[in-house]
């Protein structure tokens, strides 16, 4: 992963796996996007919960809506 230094994560365990993730991740000093309409939780009471702990640990929070119209664009630049 040298050549990465941007993340994004996703996930459908936000109370262990995507925590375990942004937490070791940003650790290792990666930047890391988490989309927060992109992960989900058995508990789903906890996701509020934890986009604030990423967020706490240096995670970035954005949606999907605010990635997408970016790579959309840089799409369009290359045809």
């Amino acid at each position: 992963m040298k050549d990465l230094q941007t993340l994004y994560i996703i996930g459908a365990d936000a109370i262990a796996c995507v925590k375990s993730t942004c937490y070791n991740l940003r650790k290792a000093n990666y930047s890391v996007n988490v989309l927060s309409d992109c992960i989900t939780s058995y508990d789903k009471r906890k996701i509020d919960e934890m986009l604030r702990y990423y967020e706490s640990k240096g995670s970035k929070i954005i949606s999907l809506n605010d990635l997408l119209p970016n790579y959309v664009f840089e799409a369009q630049k290359h045809y």
